[in-house]
């Protein structure tokens, strides 16, 4: 039986990307004495660390202007609605991670609990609801193993940082700006930053522990917010200590529904799936701004798609099943109407949407712009390509 746990990342998602970039302290401290690196050494440090065993529970933390999401609760019903605060509020995920045994990430709602788990030993995944009683086990019996790359392309971890850094440079600035103490581990702060103006994300941070060199916390802000990341994804506890084995191990609870997903096989008769369906191929191209402020024009995508976004009422209808009259006003198709209704801006040049990190429009021909940047510049894209 193959040991990988990289071939779990999908089953625990959570666990691992968090695994990779966050952690917090809310304690009052000085920050510590570090030496000084600049921020290639920096990079090259994270890229050639080991991976650590370590548990926790993280903070995720979001506010980019959406609108009050009580309608999506009620959409969603008890086993999703909980999750509408990772969209804007805090969410609370208890994650423990040991890279030759395997990983876990576990939610706990008011209402219910979402659990995700990774065995090394057993080759396998488990994906758990506890409001439904539901899991599902994810297996790779048939699958061939990892290819071990090739060494004529591999490249040290300082080659590495200086790729990364030399392929942002044009857009980005790069400045280890200073140091923070994160959940008691002493950390340096990376912090990204868009050399052209426009972009409605001001800047990226990165904190990173200065023994471990494991990333430790990622905070995104907005040119719209002041006081607080938009994004934030932070430890509120970390602990460096192997966890136990017992928490990769999961057994389905008595009478739960389980289903058997072996993920070496492709989906039944999965060739007439796809051959079914009209076949789209959207395209992006660049139309405006460079770097972080860049502004794409999206093509290729079905028309009803396109004439829904323009009307959020039609967008409500088509995901509320085409049911949204006999739902009614307090109904399903009413909550999505009411939630696409706020985020819509009817402008003159059409229909937008838009948080503290991006915007979207639609304009009245079916053109669809997007980027990181304020409305108003998709507007003068869209009025200068006409």
């Amino acid at each position: 039986m193959k040991t990988r746990l990289g071939y779990w990342a999908a089953p625990v998602g959570v666990a691992v990307v968090i695994a990779g970039i966050v952690a917090f302290s809310s304690s009052a401290q000085a920050d510590p004495s570090l030496p000084d690196i600049t921020a290639q050494q920096l990079v090259a440090n994270v890229a050639s660390a080991q991976p650590a065993a370590f548990s926790g529970t993280v903070a995720i933390t979001t506010d980019v202007g959406l609108p009050d999401l009580s309608s999506l609760q009620n959409l969603l019903g008890t086993q999703l609605g909980g999750l509408t605060s990772l969209l804007g509020g805090t969410t609370q995920v208890k994650v423990a991670v040991d890279p030759a045994t395997g990983a876990r990430a576990e939610i706990n709602s008011n209402t219910s609990a979402w659990v995700a788990v990774a065995n090394v030993a057993n080759d396998d995944g488990w994906l758990y609801v506890s409001d439904s009683n539901s899991a599902t086990h994810l297996t790779a019996s048939g699958s061939s193993a990892e290819s071990p790359g090739d060494p004529a392309t591999a490249m040290t971890p300082e080659a590495l940082a200086d790729k990364l850094i030399n392929a942002a440079s044009p857009s980005t600035s790069f400045e280890v700006a200073r140091t923070t103490t994160v959940a008691g581990h002493a950390a340096y702060t990376l912090v990204m930053t868009p050399k052209d103006a426009g972009s409605l994300i001001s800047s990226v941070d990165v904190m990173v522990d200065a023994t471990t060199w494991m990333p430790l916390g990622v905070e995104i802000w907005s040119t719209q917010l002041a006081d607080n990341p938009a994004v934030s994804v932070k430890f509120t506890s970390l602990s460096y200590s192997t966890p136990s084995a017992s928490l990769f191990n999961f057994t389905a609870p008595p009478g739960a529904t389980v289903d058997d997903v072996d993920l070496s096989q492709p989906a039944p008769n999965a060739s007439d799936q796809v051959t079914s369906f009209p076949t789209y191929q959207p395209a992006a191209t660049v139309v405006a701004g460079q770097g972080w402020a860049s502004i794409v024009e999206v093509a290729g995508l079905p028309s009803d798609v396109v004439a829904a976004l323009a009307d959020p009422s039609q967008l409500a209808s088509i995901l509320g099943g085409g049911q949204i009259d006999s739902y009614g006003p307090s109904g399903r198709g009413g909550d999505l109407s009411q939630l696409f209704g706020s985020l819509a801006q009817v402008t003159d040049q059409g229909t937008a949407y838009s948080t503290y990190l991006g915007s979207v429009l639609v304009t009245p021909d079916g053109r669809i712009f997007l980027g990181s940047v304020p409305v108003s510049s998709l507007e003068s894209a869209a009025a200068a390509t006409q």
